[in-house]
């Protein structure tokens, strides 16, 4: 259990600090000792508590599909979703995080899109340094999305959330 001056903080959620600073919801994976101990957080383990991470398990012992998972009832027959009327479905993780990751790339593109559009509009050229930021933006999503198309079962998947050796977040949190 994660604790900031005396309060709770949850793992892999976004929280704001006593001063007023919000954290994302990465912190755990990319803050060391020493990130820690500048905001005050400290961790105990709670022989009470059950830790699982929620982001791969909807209980202790309850991991979340990787893949696509249709919705049934005891009969095996589709359960239909009255609102769309369509076969209810929960999303598995594969495609949940390829979705993020893509809108995480598009968000950054955008930062540079009105290039684009000046270019489309007026023929102004593009400078080379923005071109290369945007193809090493969209290379870095297609390597991410590969990475988790590959991922053979849910060790494999989850060992891509991992820090690198040096410290470093890994792929999968940061693009830069």
């Amino acid at each position: 259990m994660y604790t900031h001056n005396g309060r709770t903080i949850q793992a892999n959620k976004a929280w704001t600090s006593d001063d007023g600073y919000q954290h994302p919801s990465n912190w755990t994976k990319c803050w060391g000792e020493a990130d820690l101990e500048r905001w005050s957080v400290t961790f105990s383990a709670d022989a009470e508590v059950v830790n699982f991470d929620n982001r791969f398990y909807w209980s202790a012992d309850v991991p979340k599909s990787l893949t696509d998972v249709l919705h049934v009832d005891e009969a095996g027959e589709a359960i239909i979703d009255a609102r769309t009327g369509e076969q209810g479905v929960t999303i598995g993780l594969k495609n949940q995080y390829i979705a993020q990751k893509k809108a995480e790339a598009n968000d950054l593109l955008s930062k540079t899109d009105w290039y684009v559009t000046r270019k489309q509009e007026k023929d102004t050229a593009i400078p080379s340094a923005i071109t290369t930021e945007r193809d090493a933006i969209r290379t870095a999503c297609a390597g991410i999305e590969t990475k988790i198309t590959n991922a053979s079962d849910l060790d494999a998947f989850m060992s891509l959330f991992q820090p690198k050796d040096n410290g470093d977040p890994s792929d999968m949190d940061c693009y830069r």
